[in-house]
């Protein structure tokens, strides 16, 4: 297997890889070369056999390289044409890989929502702004909602890895919304502990679910060439949160995924949602988020 396969979604997000299908197939190609770029960088991040300060010189090489356009990796390489092709500015590319340098840090344990929304923006808004500029996005507001459910999914990720994250010694579910803010450490052998943590994520995943109500405003607003495959996207990931509330917020046991005949099923839900339904916005969040992009320059 070549390392594109074995970084494809084909193979590393099977969520995404069902949604994009319905892409056209020359975005699809340039999709999954973002996507094989953006799992480069995190595979980086996560990788336990290499010291934390030889995968931080590697993500500060990438920057370098991204910066003077030119490389040795043909990912990077791929990347970079693709960069080039549509304009996507140097800023984006270096937020997100500034969001996957904190994840190495000794003693990853967010905060408040502010630091949160920080990470999630870096780590997965920034990929959903490269999205609308593929697709040849030019309004703003697209790119806010597509920032919006890139944060959204950011947060399903978090609800449905911290086990694997705490076994890293990593929590991002923010201490301002965790009952026990002692030492993380203690949580995966203490079940009380573990019972405390289910109950406040249940409460983090009905405000993940804002995110998403957000961002069907701008998935209708899309080309239905492209508002078909992230509706999907967008359904399916929404639902692996609301299947970890079903089991009780229980992420200790197993990972909670969705089964082939679910993602079939809820693609249904995601085009009658695209065609009929009406979304109103949480005014709140897209304070929040234009707050935020404005003091950074993004839109």
């Amino acid at each position: 297997m070549k390392i594109n396969d074995q970084l494809s979604i084909k193979f590393r997000a099977k969520t995404f890889y069902f949604a994009s299908i319905f892409l056209p197939k020359h975005t699809r190609k340039d999709i999954e070369s973002l996507y094989t770029f953006c799992r480069y960088l995190d595979d980086i991040g996560d990788e336990k056999h290499i010291k934390k300060n030889e995968s931080i010189k590697k993500l500060n090489e990438i920057k370098k390289d991204i910066k003077k356009k030119n490389t040795e990796s043909l990912i990077i390489s791929n990347f970079i044409n693709l960069q080039k092709r549509y304009k996507i500015d140097d800023k984006i590319v270096f937020h997100l890989i500034e969001g996957i340098k904190s994840d190495l840090n000794r003693n990853v344990d967010i905060k408040d929502d502010k630091q949160l929304f920080m990470y999630c923006y870096s780590v997965a808004g920034t990929v959903g702004f490269m999205f609308c500029k593929i697709i040849n996005i030019t309004n703003k507001e697209l790119y806010l909602r597509a920032i919006q459910l890139g944060i959204g999914m950011q947060r399903t990720n978090i609800s449905r890895d911290i086990k694997e994250d705490l076994e890293l010694n990593r929590i991002y579910l923010p201490r301002t919304k965790r009952k026990f803010k002692g030492e993380k450490k203690k949580i995966l052998g203490n079940e009380s502990l573990r019972f405390s943590l289910s109950h406040d994520l249940k409460v983090f995943l009905h405000e993940t679910d804002q995110y998403y109500l957000n961002s069907w405003k701008g998935i209708k607003k899309l080309p239905f060439r492209y508002s078909l495959s992230v509706a999907i996207a967008a359904e399916l990931y929404q639902r692996i949160g609301f299947k970890i509330i079903k089991n009780q917020c229980n992420i200790w046991e197993t990972r909670i995924h969705l089964k082939l005949l679910e993602k079939i099923l809820y693609s249904f839900f995601a085009i009658f949602k695209l065609v009929f339904s009406k979304k109103d916005i949480n005014k709140e969040i897209d304070n929040k988020c234009n707050i935020f992009l404005k003091k950074f320059k993004i839109l």
